[in-house]
């Protein structure tokens, strides 16, 4: 399906239009039986309240970048969605890692967001795929794990999520 979502950072004068589109995405990866990628940018809240009025379908997904509190992850987590997690982990003052904490890892999986967000130490410098293995570390830092941990479960969440097999 690809991204799709709700972004309300720049412009705030098609609102209407894009619930219009996100509603008929999601639609359409109802029907089709695919998970869906949710871009949400000032805008979480909204898209977690349209996303609960497909609760009793076969929605599926992950929030891309996820950057919520613990309450709206809980909330996405409820809902059957997986938190998409990057490079924001690595920011020091974005409360991300607090927040993942509280969160149990089976419920995440890793991006790049490439070229945006990118991790600590590169941060201001371009994204790109090879940095997903320092959000990685974050994430075993925080959870008290091995990375080799991180990179099976996350992984396995991924597999789930998207139906792959990878041998």
């Amino acid at each position: 399906m690809g991204e799709i979502g709700l972004d309300y950072h720049w412009d705030l004068d098609f609102v209407e239009e894009q619930k219009h589109a996100f509603n008929t995405q999601i639609q359409w990866a109802i029907d089709l039986n695919i998970p869906i990628a949710v871009h949400t940018r000032k805008s979480l809240d909204e898209a977690i309240h349209i996303i609960k009025s497909y609760k009793s379908t076969n929605l599926r997904g992950v929030i891309h970048c996820f950057g919520g509190s613990i309450q709206q992850a809980e909330q996405i987590i409820h809902l059957g969605f997986y938190l998409g997690i990057g490079g924001v982990i690595t920011y020091k003052n974005a409360g991300l890692a607090e927040v993942i904490k509280h969160i149990d890892i089976n419920h995440l999986v890793l991006e790049t967001d490439s070229p945006y967000l990118t991790p600590v130490p590169h941060r201001g410098k371009q994204n790109e795929p090879s940095y997903v293995k320092l959000v990685a570390e974050k994430i075993a830092e925080i959870k008290g794990i091995t990375i080799e941990e991180v990179a099976s479960i996350t992984t396995a969440n991924a597999q789930k999520l998207f139906s792959l097999s990878i041998n």
